[in-house]
């Protein structure tokens, strides 16, 4: 499992630039910026879907760098593993269906299912107790499973 420094381009006191694959998918790009703006501390956020990176400006008198990468690293399971160089080719799967597998698979249905569980109640536990940057998250990764357990689940739904 890759742990979010694999990604970090640049970071320097106040701002923060990751690249990741699954950026580029518009919708993902879209959720990555709204959920990494509700956070307490973050000042501005640019996401680029054409390169994959996320551009994250912060105030560092209320957000740790510690604190930032403690929060990255919590919702990098929500981002799937960027394949390895010829990986989908050598096993002759194509990437389409390998990144289906990724998405809507069994083992992805399990985490997310598990992933809306846990992060509802974090995201109760934060409200409850005043911890807004705990709440904010915990919604944001429950609202990124959501839409996850909608699209594998959609058949049922309509």
């Amino acid at each position: 499992m890759s742990s979010v420094s694999d990604y970090v381009v640049s970071f320097v006191e106040g701002r923060v630039r990751l690249r990741h694959g699954a950026l580029k998918d518009p919708a993902m790009a879209a959720m990555a910026e709204q959920a990494a703006g509700g956070v307490e501390g973050v000042t501005g956020v640019r996401v680029n879907p054409v390169t994959g990176s996320l551009l994250l400006f912060y105030d560092p008198e209320r957000l740790s760098r510690e604190e930032l990468l403690d929060l990255a690293e919590k919702t990098m399971v929500f981002l799937p593993e960027e394949p390895k160089r010829g990986g989908a080719e050598k096993s002759g799967r194509s990437m389409v269906g390998g990144c289906a597998e990724a998405f809507f698979g069994r083992k992805a249905t399990r985490l997310v299912d598990r992933t809306l569980f846990v992060s509802l109640l974090l995201a109760l536990a934060g409200a409850v107790s005043g911890a807004e940057t705990l709440h904010r998250v915990a919604g944001a990764a429950f609202s990124l499973a959501s839409l996850q357990h909608v699209a594998v689940h959609r058949r049922v739904l309509w």
